[in-house]
């Protein structure tokens, strides 16, 4: 993830910070606002870590996916049609017959209801 999408996506990415620094309280991450700065200096103040420390912990952090909660927020819905091309393997084709699944021959269950 880049600085734009952490701090377009702030509310959606305070979950995986929280998980990541525990330590760190909710009114804390609220206030860094999605801010670089805000956050290396929020992350060093209460893990100890001096900022250079803090700033490699977040960049490491950073390298891992985007939070599912951001990513699947309605203004990426573009982004994650056209990404779901790399889901399909080589010679097959979004529209393709799915039959050989098996299911096709079998009524939908009403909504609410389960076998038994």
């Amino acid at each position: 993830m880049d600085w734009t999408e952490i701090r377009d996506n702030w509310e959606a990415t305070l979950p995986a910070l929280r998980t990541r620094w525990p330590e760190v309280p909710e009114e804390e991450w609220i206030a860094a606002a999605g801010e670089r700065a805000e956050i290396i200096a929020t992350v060093a103040r209460w893990t100890g870590d001096d900022p250079a420390e803090a700033e490699r912990a977040l960049d490491d952090w950073r390298e891992g996916p985007m939070p599912a909660d951001a990513y699947a927020d309605p203004t990426h819905d573009d982004a994650a049609a056209r990404d779901a091309g790399r889901y399909i393997p080589a010679g097959e084709s979004a529209l393709d017959d799915d039959s050989r699944f098996g299911d096709d021959d079998q009524p939908d269950r009403p909504m609410g209801r389960s076998d038994g």
